[in-house]
């Protein structure tokens, strides 16, 4: 018992350390890292570019990696707008030996995911296509919310308070193929956050923001009501598709069943069938709909040109 608690005690004095030095954070100007705590189990790396004007005005962004996690290459895609624009950035790197696909993707929402009996296709080695049926996708369902990666999102703006102008009270937000995923459901499962504007680039597959249909690819089954849903629809979304994001893309791993063949066979097709779904909903609530397809031309599954489109999209256009 007395190991417990001196081992307790010596964790818990870590945590409270960890978010001592948080509270306290310096960054220097340039490319760099710094190690968050996120709550008593999780703990990240952050890789940040701090811009060499550097002010009270710097707007704070948030860069949400594909699957292949490689926040430091997102984070170097963003240096050139973050010098334009003045943009903090920040890109949270989520270790996919902790996160898998349910806890990334999906946004922890379920846990113990099973994709069984899949057929695999591949290119050069590496798997390009998962085809099964809907009913072969299993998980459990994760009934505290504070387990959700969504909470995080605050969090890591919270740890450069601090640091930014006092008027910058909220952030943006990229993501793109899985930090796509990520940031729709973001917006649908988090409506109340303190993100100002939310880009999810060239998602794999959608939630609709359907409480009829199952998830993943509905709402159905998860603890949101159609009330917490029309919040949603009020959030600043932007959906952004390359056109050349098509089914004939081979880039990126794309999941094929029935159900999200409905969204389309490649996600420009997906991506589209979300935004003028949710339109659909929207209108018959007789709510808001603060939501924005933005596609752009010549453009197929890569970050670092999305990336380009959605910073002049948010800095130059001021969309939304």
């Amino acid at each position: 018992m007395r190991f417990f608690i001196v081992s307790y005690f010596i964790f818990f004095s870590g945590f409270l350390e960890a978010k001592e030095k948080a509270n306290h954070l310096t960054l220097e100007k340039g490319a760099g890292s710094y190690e968050f705590q996120l709550d008593s189990k999780k703990r990240i790396d952050i890789f940040y570019y701090m811009p060499e004007k550097f002010n009270k005005d710097t707007s704070v962004i948030i860069i949400i990696p594909g699957a292949g996690r490689n926040a430091n290459d997102y984070r170097d895609s963003w240096i050139q707008a973050a010098e334009k624009y003045n943009l903090l950035v920040l890109s949270p790197l989520y270790p996919a030996n902790f996160y898998d696909f349910a806890a990334y993707h999906l946004g922890g929402v379920v846990s113990e995911l099973k994709l069984n009996n899949p057929t695999v296709e591949k290119i050069n080695g590496r798997i390009s296509k998962y085809r099964m049926r809907d009913e072969d996708i299993n998980f459990s369902f994760v009934n505290d919310k504070s387990d959700w990666i969504f909470d995080d999102f605050n969090k890591i703006f919270s740890s450069v308070e601090s640091i930014i102008g006092e008027k910058q009270i909220s952030y943006d937000l990229f993501g793109h193929s899985a930090g796509g995923q990520i940031l729709h459901r973001y917006a649908i499962f988090k409506p109340n956050s303190k993100a100002n504007r939310i880009v999810a680039a060239n998602s794999g597959f959608y939630t609709l923001p359907n409480v009829s249909i199952k998830y993943p690819f509905g709402t159905s089954g998860t603890p949101l009501a159609k009330n917490d849903i029309n919040k949603s629809f009020s959030k600043r979304l932007i959906v952004l598709l390359g056109e050349s994001d098509n089914k004939n893309e081979k880039r990126g791993t794309m999941l094929h069943t029935p159900n999200s063949d409905k969204q389309g066979l490649g996600r420009f097709e997906r991506g589209t069938y979300f935004y003028n779904e949710s339109e659909k909903l929207a209108q018959s609530a007789k709510v808001t709909f603060n939501w924005q397809l933005k596609p752009v031309k010549g453009v197929g599954h890569d970050y670092r040109k999305m990336g380009e489109a959605a910073a002049k999209i948010l800095y130059e256009e001021h969309s939304l």
